[in-house]
């Protein structure tokens, strides 16, 4: 996604290599802002399982993404780009999810998924989507700015076959979050 003139944002998964979503030193499950003209890149976000959407709302300097999580936990994340940090999503230390496969011991070791991101040293997002009966959430795909002088903004959905209309207030956090259903598997 064009971010200025000279860079780009590039968002990445963890391609089922868990652990790297939290090493600064992989690009996996990352959103990058990559330099066109000397190829250099720094990590403005991490600790993201599969970012589907990417949205710069240049006026409000927000970027949001779409993440899907495993069990539940799909997310609507959000970074501030007037704030001087690399964001942290958690994964997969923090999720509102659960491991596919059931319950195995060694994997919630390694990969816990705590239910509170923030209360973990993590940055919340500012949606997640519980899963329903057959564990999945919603899907989210693409994300866009409607009308950006109110920070109004419309993600896709692949599996509730919607679209899901918010504001972001002056907090940055989500409000008047409405679906409007499709009927159809909408990617972008």
């Amino acid at each position: 996604y064009k971010y200025s003139d000279t860079e780009i944002l590039f968002s990445t998964g963890e391609y089922r290599t868990r652990e790297l979503a939290q090493d600064l030193k992989s690009v996996f499950g990352k959103i990058l802002k990559i330099n066109l003209i000397d190829g250099s890149h720094k990590v403005i976000a991490m600790g993201l399982r599969n970012p589907q959407g990417l949205f710069y709302d240049n006026l409000n300097k927000l970027i949001l993404l779409t993440d899907h999580g495993t069990k539940g936990g799909d997310e609507f994340n959000l970074i501030d780009t007037n704030e001087e940090k690399i964001y942290n999503f958690g994964w997969p230390i923090a999720a509102y999810a659960e491991h596919y496969g059931g319950y195995d011991e060694e994997k919630y070791k390694r990969y816990p998924l705590l239910k509170s991101h923030s209360d973990n040293g993590f940055d919340e997002p500012i949606k997640y989507f519980k899963a329903d009966s057959k564990g999945k959430t919603i899907g989210p795909s693409q994300i866009i700015g409607l009308k950006n002088i109110n920070k109004e903004y419309v993600a896709s959905s692949m599996y509730k076959r919607s679209l899901f209309t918010f504001n972001v207030n002056d907090e940055n956090k989500l409000e008047n979050l409405e679906r409007i259903e499709v009927g159809e598997r909408i990617r972008d």
